[in-house]
């Protein structure tokens, strides 16, 4: 319900305006627009509002172009149209820029057609029922149902395309699914196939299997096979070691984000502003924050995995990452450093004046906000966070899980303790996965630099 023009005029913020003749004919919505910025000048200590003002007014009330367009009216009536109206209408007009802006494609960016694999639906009725109840037990994180249900699809067109059942325990439909997925992966790569990529999708097998209670013979087949291309992977080396060559180093990357978030602000255009800022944040925080993108897309929210510590004044990343989530609660737990604040208070402000940084802040934690969001306020989508490291790295956001290993490997076991933290691996055998040979020589040279200064610092002088 509107508040009545008495209780408007009654404000201690309206007081010096309330008998000003202007006031008694000024229509009620230009008065309702100005007595909430007489609040917001009287709550911030503004005499001379400027336009980076007006602006952290709007972002903050939410206001429509048309209250804005209500106010520079009713300032021009109290004779101040000189001082602020150009100041308002460009902020209405960069709102309206915002919020009409289609240059957004929210949907796929093209038609997608199974090639190689056959639609959920089609799947066995009891594989579907398993899979449901995978769903709705969280058994596996969601990811990994997904890839259960991919790899499941991917069979089954395999085994049809070849005249064979739909069948894990058929021998000819495993063989049939087994060429086809290699042959398709040596195209990929240059003649040679990624044994971790069939080596994966024998572990859905396996997994599906014993969820699915499939007899224990034909889980042991499953279980050879798999068994058999993991031996082949770890004889290969890991597809994201040659990778690394191409992405560069950590701190390089950061280096650039950095530069770029600074050039961004120069730019005209705000949409291009606004999109620079995005990918320079991006780079940033994945060297800080090393995530897989699942979490980027589902976690690195403002309020609920993404929090801001008063008394350190700086944030905190505290979430279960999904690829845990069914197997164990243990929390990635990030504290940052104040350093690491102005990319996030970045992407907070856009192009909003620092000074209410505090209230921009508590309005997308209380609204919990993507991180990411695109020029019109819809969340960035789930490629968008690859897509950014691809134009940085030319590879995926995973890398940044290596490049940080890699980075600090020089700082030997601390380096590669501090590694194994942000990327939340629990396992001893995961850090030595992620071990690039850059890695590893760095540790060999720091390891027998030490050894030689140790040596020289001895006192042998007894000895002779």
């Amino acid at each position: 319900m509107k508040a009545p023009r008495h209780i408007l005029l009654g404000a201690s913020h309206m007081a010096h305006l309330r008998d000003l003749p202007a006031i008694g004919v000024m229509p009620d919505t230009q008065l309702r627009a100005l007595e909430k910025f007489m609040a917001f000048c009287a709550a911030h200590g503004l005499d001379a509002p400027t336009r980076g003002d007006f602006s952290a007014f709007a972002q903050l009330h939410e206001l429509a172009p048309d209250t804005l367009d209500d106010l520079a009216a009713a300032l021009a009536a109290l004779g101040l149209g000189d001082l602020y109206c150009q100041s308002l209408h460009a902020v209405a007009q960069a709102r309206h820029h915002r919020t009409e802006f289609n240059g957004i494609c929210n949907g796929p960016r093209r038609s997608y057609r199974r090639a190689v694999s056959l639609a959920p639906d089609a799947l066995p009725e009891d594989w579907q029922a398993t899979l449901r109840e995978l769903r709705a037990t969280e058994r596996f994180a969601a990811s990994i149902v997904t890839r259960i249900e991919s790899r499941l699809c991917m069979f089954a067109f395999s085994a049809q395309r070849h005249g064979h059942p739909v069948d894990l325990g058929n021998t000819a439909a495993l063989k049939a699914f087994y060429a086809d997925l290699r042959a398709r992966s040596a195209h990929r790569n240059d003649g040679a196939p990624r044994w971790a990529y069939l080596r994966s999708a024998w572990e859905e097998f396996v997994r599906f299997a014993r969820a699915h209670g499939l007899g224990a013979e034909v889980l042991q087949g499953l279980l050879t096979t798999y068994e058999e291309l993991a031996q082949l992977e770890r004889r290969q080396g890991p597809l994201k070691f040659a990778k690394l060559q191409r992405a560069g180093t950590a701190s390089g990357l950061l280096s650039r984000a950095e530069a770029q978030l600074g050039h961004a602000q120069a730019v005209h255009l705000p949409h291009i502003r606004h999109a620079r800022r995005n990918a320079a944040v991006a780079i940033a925080l994945g060297i800080a924050v090393p995530s897989r993108p699942g979490d980027v897309q589902r976690n690195h929210v403002f309020g609920k995995g993404i929090f801001f510590e008063p008394e350190r004044q700086a944030y905190r990343f505290h979430y279960i990452p999904e690829k845990t989530r069914g197997a164990r609660a243990d929390m990635l737990d990030i504290r940052l450093d104040p350093h690491w604040n102005r990319f996030i208070d970045a992407l907070i402000l856009q192009d909003e004046d620092p000074r209410y940084i505090a209230e921009l802040r508590d309005r997308v934690i209380a609204e919990n906000r993507p991180l990411y969001v695109n020029y019109d306020g819809s969340p960035c989508g789930y490629g968008w966070y690859s897509s950014a490291w691809h134009r940085a790295a030319q590879t995926g956001g995973h890398i940044a899980r290596t490049l940080i290993y890699d980075e600090l490997a020089d700082l030997g076991e601390f380096g590669i303790q501090y590694a194994r933290g942000v990327n939340h691996h629990i396992s001893d055998r995961i850090p030595a996965k992620y071990r690039s040979e850059n890695a590893i020589r760095k540790s060999y040279e720091l390891a027998q630099r030490g050894i030689a200064a140790r040596s020289s610092d001895d006192d042998i002088s007894d000895l002779l």
